[in-house]
């Protein structure tokens, strides 16, 4: 039975919504946090709007081209953040909007994916870090564990959380609307890696198993931006893919490359194991591959590792 997150507390705002950068910057060293903050240039910011809640997104500057990710209910002006690693930049987005953050969303407990909780909640401190059940150990007090099924509810929206294991034991995605934050488990025509808790049998079946049936339509938010690097590789398997040959096209001139889980379907060979030109080529480099999705799948992970 899904559980609902309808907490009845109301994110403290730290000043105006006018408040200088200077001025948030100098918020946070009196609460002690600007030694740990970094004071990064970011990407432009992209936001999307839809049906009353809008998502804003942006690339950390001097990370692994981490995307960090804010969605707010317009109406209440209350938030979510999601994996948040450069927090200075997500305060001047929620001081801009005069947002409030309601809950600080990990989908895993890597590092990169984490770091940023701890300054989130010492601003808005009736906000709440949501993770994995079982990965409550790895983030601070003040959390509660999620699972498959649960719905998360911030002003008038909600976000429904799957759990998509695989790149690490506790990873979930959320989704809302026609929009899914994937984390690390896919990338635009890629996966994420297993080299850190992971396994990938677990990716495997959380491809086969659970995004295999979630509608074309889904826009997808990943936690970095590998796109090119992907395309190429995938592109080096099936040469005359079209569909990878036009999205790599688009993503040279993207700063915010985006696919749906219909385009990934098209070209991303992680979703493409039964492609008999794509086992040929595999086949072509070992022979004794079996005609088996999963074992294509790992093949192409090992491969992708040392691509």
């Amino acid at each position: 039975m899904s559980k609902k997150f309808r907490d009845l507390h109301r994110g403290r705002r730290i000043g105006s919504a006018r408040l200088a950068d200077s001025a948030v910057l100098r918020f946070l060293s009196a609460i002690g946090l600007s030694g740990t903050l970094s004071r990064k240039k970011e990407a432009r910011m992209s936001v999307l709007n839809e049906n009353g809640f809008s998502i804003h997104g942006f690339k950390v500057g001097e990370s692994d081209s981490n995307y960090n990710y804010l969605v707010a209910c317009e109406e209440t002006g209350e938030c979510v953040v999601i994996d948040p690693l450069d927090p200075v930049a997500l305060l001047k987005i929620i001081r801009k909007r005069d947002y409030r953050v309601r809950y600080v969303l990990n989908t895993h407990a890597h590092p990169d994916h984490i770091s940023g909780n701890n300054p989130i909640t010492k601003v808005f401190l009736s906000s709440k870090i949501l993770i994995h059940k079982t990965a409550l150990d790895y983030v601070a007090p003040r959390s509660e564990g999620i699972e498959e099924g649960d719905e998360i509810d911030f002003g008038k929206q909600r976000l429904e959380v799957i759990h998509t294991p695989g790149h690490c034991p506790e990873h979930v995605s959320f989704i809302i609307g026609d929009n899914i934050f994937l984390g690390d488990t896919v990338f635009v025509s890629g996966c994420g890696n297993v080299k850190f808790r992971g396994k990938v049998e677990d990716l495997y079946e959380t491809f086969a198993s659970k995004l295999s049936h979630l509608p074309n339509r889904l826009r997808m938010f990943c936690g970095h931006d590998y796109a090119e690097t992907n395309l190429r590789f995938a592109l080096g398997l099936t040469p005359d893919n079209e569909d990878a040959k036009k999205k790599l096209r688009e993503v040279s001139e993207d700063r915010f490359p985006r696919s749906t889980l219909g385009e990934e379907r098209t070209y991303n060979p992680f979703m493409r194991t039964s492609d008999p030109l794509l086992i040929d080529t595999l086949r072509e480099k070992d022979p004794s591959l079996e005609n088996d999705p999963m074992a294509v799948f790992i093949k192409l992970r090992k491969l992708r590792d040392k691509w």
